[in-house]
């Protein structure tokens, strides 16, 4: 995994006088300007066989890149696809990763690439989502074009035992074995072993089309001997220009029988069997709902949204929420590796979906946020968090109290953080947005006896018409090919017989009257949060109230939230101290859905008998994992579990749903697949012994 201690650092260029980037380090050019991107188009476009493989090609394509450097492969390939889309298939997509340990700054990026005015547009519009210098998996999309680019900065080595394929085609780009021993090593071949092998099926191994290619434009001994010893068939072949030769193959299994892939990696990072049809139902319009259908959607299914209350009607409908993440200050590394990506994600989707959020949008401003120091304890956990994280200050940074003062436009008694990328989304309108797709509709009914079909799912719901994009049924039999649950906590009523350990959290918001508070710049966080005011009332909150499903407005916990105005500094002391109820002017209760270890509930859901029975040896010794597939529910998944950071988190979950369901290689890490996968709870406490009896008998 990525060292928490640094984030990543640019590399050191010269620029000669043509414009040409240099790595001072390896002392090597990235590209050569007179025939770069004609090189770049025949030694990994024409020699993995593209696009004449993406003709008939179904579903995803996944391609993997080992150095990333100006992104030219990426735009390259970009432009491939794009002038080769047949746009009569919506289901088609193309899903490029590439890893880079050393990546540019957007400047430098944008220097090299303006080498190239023919791609100029695509350029332009990686350099708009082009991440931060954070160690670890990023997620960059354009579904308008049916693509995404999954950015991993890290080694080689490390980023290569995070990834879970499928693999349809590999890029070996870098610089070149003399320069850069340290990444043509055993690791880059050990690693391409496996996701080749977890790609091409024994059944299809003749057939060029289904067997994962590679393309380099060395053809050193050493890069030769490693991709045979790694299974591959190669062959050296003609190279571009003035280069005598370079190297592309197929994988073949040339190495003789495999080890199943569940006896080489934990089942249960394994991708789910593939479900055919594209008749995809969302039970719950909520944050997680809605982020799945439009997911799902700019892929091309066929989604259904079904939600009893409406869209946003539940927690989801609150009118401001907080678009920020708290970071864990201890070992924690899973929940800050999630978020971070998460969050980088999120805002990328704010801006597509809500537009720029500026001071003129209604739905999403950002406005930053700063995370106050409100107490000793909360104090000593930001030391601890920015001694143990290193991070760049676009992301997060560390005000003292005059500075967080005069940022949040009233004096505070301490400093804080602040993420200046952050700031507020109104939930209940991103959820319309999201759902006003092509490929959505949405019926107003309460869905009941799920079941098995003998083609995927079947419910019964029964439907009131709002609008034309609402089905007018109003009773009837449902059948889809997959189905997601979205319902939060009701997930378990929907579910009976699956494990979700989850618990709701009642938590209400006090509306203030902005007239009788003091001035507000940016987002505040403390023990509650606040944003700036927007249509005439200023939102603050959210109690915390643990076994609690009152569904009115009480004054006592106005009150909390009042009490709570302190972390703000001494005005709004002042008038939590003076006006009593008298600045309160209505609110709004939702009930969180958490889960015991507060990251979400994302990926296939297990039948939980069956996955016990399969699994028993492991209550003996938990090292002793059967190589057995994992027994799911096919066709039926899950996302829930968002607490309060839906807006976050939604995003990224959906974006791994997607994935999961079409077969594509994951947009996060296997670490942080596992940690969001639904079956986590099950498999914890079976091998605890702390099942209910009614499950082990």
């Amino acid at each position: 995994m990525p060292d928490p201690l640094s984030f990543p650092q640019a590399p050191e260029l010269s620029w000669r006088d043509d414009g040409q980037p240099v790595s001072v380090e390896f002392d090597d050019p990235y590209f050569s300007v007179e025939n770069g991107l004609e090189e770049s188009r025949y030694v990994f476009l024409q020699h993995n066989g593209l696009p004449e493989r993406w003709a008939d090609w179904q579903g995803s394509f996944c391609i993997t890149e080992t150095g990333f450097g100006t992104g030219l492969n990426f735009l390259m390939t970009w432009q491939s696809w794009r002038q080769h889309q047949n746009h009569k298939d919506e289901h088609r997509w193309l899903h490029f990763t590439s890893i880079e340990k050393f990546p540019m700054t957007r400047e430098q990026l944008q220097q090299a690439l303006a080498l190239w005015p023919e791609l100029q547009e695509l350029s332009s519009k990686l350099a708009e989502q082009y991440p931060l210098p954070v160690a670890g998996f990023h997620v960059l999309q354009w579904p308008e074009e049916r693509i995404s680019l999954t950015l991993i900065f890290d080694d080689v080595k490390s980023a290569l035992a995070q990834l879970t394929g499928p693999v349809h085609a590999w890029y070996l780009d870098g610089f070149a074995p003399s320069k850069n021993p340290t990444m043509w090593n055993e690791e880059l071949f050990a690693g391409m072993r496996r996701l080749s092998l977890l790609t091409s099926p024994a059944a299809h191994r003749h057939d060029p089309l289904t067997l994962t290619s590679v393309a380099t434009f060395t053809a050193a001994g050493l890069v030769r001997r490693g991709l045979l010893g790694a299974g591959f068939g190669v062959k050296r072949v003609k190279g571009y220009g003035r280069k005598r030769e370079m190297v592309c193959g197929y994988y073949n299994r040339r190495n003789g029988p495999e080890q199943p892939a569940e006896a080489v990696i934990r089942p249960w990072q394994l991708a789910p069997a593939i479900q055919r049809g594209h008749r995809i139902a969302v039970i719950g319009a909520g944050l997680a709902g809605a982020t799945t259908a439009r997911a799902l959607a700019d892929r091309g299914f066929e989604v259904t949204v079904f939600d009893q209350r409406g869209i946003a009607q539940a927690a989801s409908g609150n009118p401001q929420g907080g678009l920020y993440v708290k970071l864990a200050a201890n070992d924690q590394a899973i929940h800050t590796d999630f978020y971070l990506q998460a969050f980088q994600l999120a805002v990328n989707t704010m801006s597509r979906i809500l537009g720029r959020g500026d001071s003129n949008n209604p739905y999403w401003q950002q406005c930053g946020v700063l995370q106050l120091a409100y107490d000793d304890k909360e104090q000593q956990r930001q030391q601890k968090f920015s001694t143990a994280r290193a991070m760049p200050q676009e992301l997060v940074y560390a005000l003292d109290q005059q500075q967080a003062s005069k940022l949040a436009g009233s004096e505070q008694k301490r400093g804080g953080l602040f993420f200046p990328q952050a700031g507020w989304v109104s939930p209940a309108d991103l959820c319309q947005t999201l759902l006003q797709h092509s490929g959505i509709r949405f019926v107003q009914g309460q869905v009941s006896g799920l079941k098995k079909a003998e083609h995927g799912w079947q419910f019964a719901a029964a439907a009131e018409a709002s609008d034309d994009r609402t089905v007018t049924e109003r009773s009837q039999q449902w059948t889809f090919d997959q189905l997601v649950i979205c319902t939060a906590a009701d997930a378990q009523s929907l579910l009976p017989d699956a494990y979700l350990p989850v618990k709701t959290i009642r938590g209400q918001l006090s509306y203030l009257r902005p007239e009788l508070t003091p001035a507000l710049n940016t987002v505040l966080c403390g023990r509650s949060y606040m944003a700036p005011a927007q249509n005439g009332r200023l939102v603050l909150g959210a109690t915390y109230n643990l076994r609690d499903d009152e569904n009115s407005l009480r004054d006592t916990d106005h009150q909390t939230n009042l009490n709570h105005l302190s972390d703000f500094g001494p005005q709004w002391q002042q008038l939590a101290d003076n006006s009593r109820l008298d600045a309160v002017q209505g609110g709004r209760v939702g009930f969180r859905c958490t889960t015991p270890d507060y990251l979400p509930m994302t990926g296939p859901v297990p039948d939980t008998r069956a996955f016990i029975r399969t699994y028993s040896p492991m209550v003996q010794n938990a090292k002793r994992i059967p190589a057995k597939p994992v027994p799911n529910l096919n066709g039926l998944w899950l996302n829930i579990g968002h607490g309060s950071r839906g807006l976050a988190s939604g995003p990224l979950c959906a974006a791994l749903l997607a994935a999961q369901i079409s077969g594509d290689s994951l947009p996060v890490s296997a670490g942080v697949a596992e940690a969001l996968w639904p079956g986590r709870f099950l498999l914890r406490d079976m091998v605890r012994r702390k099942l209910p009896p009614q499950l082990t008998e």
